[in-house]
């Protein structure tokens, strides 16, 4: 066992290794986290406004104060593109080699200067005591900057800081006196960059236009849309990526940071859609969604390890794991499971590996069969993060108590499924706790 363990390690780790290395993904995990308080702003203000309780609905409604929780949303999750597009090139100029923060700003506020270059332009709407419809041509439509464009947005903020440091890497740049302050040099320094990128994008818009979508923006989201769609509505993608994170964590290897990678790039979109419907009050569009890795998957973490948090806060005989229950309960409770992963352990222990690969899946499976069913609704969109404690982190995400419900049978389910397990290491441990007391 231990050979063929070896024997796996040595295939992992080098190709763990490589993807974490990846500059693409550098670039859209780096700009995605750093976009993490933009989310949870338009999240947590959403929920406010749109909270399915209807004495609540009542009360901000009558004092006027639900329109005006729901401008947060139009003004971060709404848009969410345009600060994707800059933290996503930011991001990716620091993976790509850009030393100074003077031109990773530079390529970031280059590919926002693009994006919104490639968005179309003209807003039609009907007036509403006329009925004519009106076009405003200089009007941009804020959808273009929204979940439609976050495509084009993740395209441009990885592909811009590569062109532009082409730029620097030859020298093409205005070089000024060095009595010049380097604040100003260096915005000097970006212009030849800016103008032959913005003279490119003009090109591409123009050539965007000839085609049925009548823009880049539209052309990638239709492009993209329907196959990442399908690809991301099947349980069994996403039960994939939980398997990559939790047989990488089973090698001591940060599954998460390789498998959320993928997963941000697959499920924001959709996550953003069901946003934007709850906050409209309109029905949810998609049952899965970026909020179930931690809320039907990996619950309170790795491995849906709230399973065996249970088992150690309650079935724990041996002083071993009753000491550890002690830390490993409530840092579990609130999703960290990294005492757990190295204190039971869970890495490279065989007996683990069984219920860190089986546990996430059947969850998931459960959760997302409730959903279509009809028994759960959809999850709303709210963002839920590291940390969120069990079953406030199913309030986020459902604003029902239904999603409470579910999410406290899923963690008994995970239990069931880690005790014979966890009894088996516990009964090993009180064996050679009672032969260290006899000696």
């Amino acid at each position: 066992m231990n050979g063929f363990i070896d024997k796996l390690q040595q295939v992992l780790i080098p190709f763990s290794q490589k993807i974490n290395n990846s500059k693409v993904l550098k670039g859209i995990m780096g700009g995605f986290s750093a976009m993490l308080p933009i989310v949870m702003a338009g999240s947590i203000f959403t929920l406010l406004s749109s909270l399915n309780i209807a004495p609540y609905q009542a009360l901000i409604t009558n004092i006027g104060l639900k329109p005006i929780l729901a401008v947060v949303a139009d003004y971060t999750t709404n848009m969410i593109s345009i600060y994707a597009v800059f933290l996503i090139a930011f991001a990716e100029a620091g993976a790509i080699g850009m030393k100074d923060t003077k031109d990773q700003l530079s390529a970031g506020i280059i590919a926002l200067m693009l994006f919104l270059l490639l968005c179309p332009l003209g807003v039609a709407g009907t007036d509403k005591d006329s009925g004519v419809t009106v076009r405003i041509a200089a009007a941009l439509a804020t959808n273009y900057l929204g979940s439609a464009g976050l495509f084009s947005a993740m395209i441009l903020g990885i592909v811009i800081p590569n062109l532009h440091n082409i730029f620097i890497k030859h020298n093409i740049t205005i070089k000024m006196p060095d009595t010049v302050p380097p604040m100003i040099s260096k915005s000097f320094a970006a212009m030849i960059p800016a103008l032959a990128l913005a003279a490119l994008a003009l090109v591409v818009r123009q050539l965007c236009a000839l085609t049925p979508f009548g823009s880049f923006t539209m052309l990638i989201y239709g492009l993209l849309k329907a196959p990442l769609a399908s690809l991301a509505a099947s349980p069994v993608t996403f039960i994939l990526l939980l398997f990559i994170c939790n047989f990488l964590w089973f090698f001591g290897i940060h599954g998460g940071m390789v498998a959320t990678a993928i997963m941000n790039a697959l499920y924001t979109n959709l996550t953003l859609e069901n946003l934007a419907a709850y906050g409209a009050g309109q029905p949810l569009p998609n049952p899965i969604i970026s909020s179930a890795w931690f809320t039907i998957g990996n619950i309170a973490g790795s491995g849906c390890g709230i399973g065996l948090c249970m088992c150690l806060i309650f079935f724990a005989k041996s002083d071993r794991f009753k000491a550890l229950a002690k830390i490993a309960g409530p840092a579990g409770i609130c999703g960290i499971t990294e005492p757990m992963v190295f204190g039971v352990p869970m890495v490279l222990n065989p007996l683990m590996l069984i219920p860190m690969l089986i546990a996430p899946a059947v969850t998931l499976l459960i959760g997302y069969f409730s959903m279509i069913s009809g028994l759960v609704p959809f999850m709303n969109g709210v963002a839920v993060n590291t940390g969120t404690p069990i079953l406030l982190s199913a309030f986020v995400a459902w604003g029902s108590w239904k999603g409470i419900v579910l999410q406290a049978i899923l963690i008994c389910v995970s239990t069931a499924i880690y005790f014979p397990f966890f009894k088996a290491l516990d009964n090993q441990a009180l064996k050679d706790e009672a032969e260290a007391a006899n000696k």
